[in-house]
């Protein structure tokens, strides 16, 4: 059984659905565009620190600039129609800042105390996409709402008295990061990041004041 309007109406839902797909297409195009400017701009900045030519910006262990590293829960809830979100790689979008509520799984807050004795996800956090095909992608926490992740989330939460939220996702999401990511990833089939690995990720440090500097410039490109 299919649905038919008129002809009439057929119309205007076809030429509503094609400016949305314009739009899909040209919001994916800003967003690459915005990708590259911040790309070359942390390369201008900080490229000679990436092939360690500049002593005043060392590259450091990612373990040594968090004061947790760890995953979701490694056993499958279960799941209900409603409750507390639960969130896994396919939350995780390419668009900064935004994780995705829309097509989400809900677990019992019961199950989510437990989890979150291991994982407790917070604002200014930092969740790292560890398995399967799109491993290896940085977003920050920008949302008080509370959520659990699956064990192909990494969580990871930096301190703030050695590198910025914002600038951490910014390198997590570097072409620099990402070559470490693919050197190391494992897996046959289903790529997988273990933790041990992500530890050892070497992250370029400048100072607090550049790293300010260039969220600045992050925050005016986004």
């Amino acid at each position: 059984e299919i649905p038919l309007p008129p002809l009439t109406e057929q119309k205007r839902i076809a030429s509503l659905l094609t400016r949305a797909d314009r739009l899909r297409h040209l919001r994916r195009t800003a967003h690459d565009l915005s990708d590259s400017v911040l790309q070359s701009v942390f390369l201008e900045m900080f490229g000679e620190a990436l092939n360690g030519k500049n002593p005043k910006i060392p590259l450091v262990p990612l373990e040594t600039l968090c004061t947790k590293i760890t995953d979701g829960t490694h056993v499958t809830p279960t799941y209900l129609n409603e409750g507390v979100p639960f969130l896994s790689v396919k939350n995780i979008t390419r668009f900064p800042g935004q994780l995705d509520f829309s097509d989400i799984k809900y677990i019992s807050p019961e199950e989510h105390k437990k989890i979150s004795k291991l994982s407790n996800v917070e604002r200014d956090d930092i969740l790292y996409t560890k398995v399967g095909a799109t491993y290896g992608y940085a977003q920050i926490v920008d949302t008080d709402r509370e959520f659990s992740i699956f064990v192909s989330v990494a969580l990871l939460k930096p301190d703030k008295s050695k590198i910025l939220p914002k600038f951490f996702e910014i390198v997590m999401n570097s072409r620099f990061v990402k070559k470490q990511a693919d050197m190391l990833v494992s897996g046959i089939g289903v790529p997988d990041l273990h933790l041990r690995e992500i530890k050892t990720f070497q992250i370029p440090l400048p100072p607090l004041s550049l790293q300010e500097e260039f969220a600045g410039v992050v925050a005016r490109v986004e």
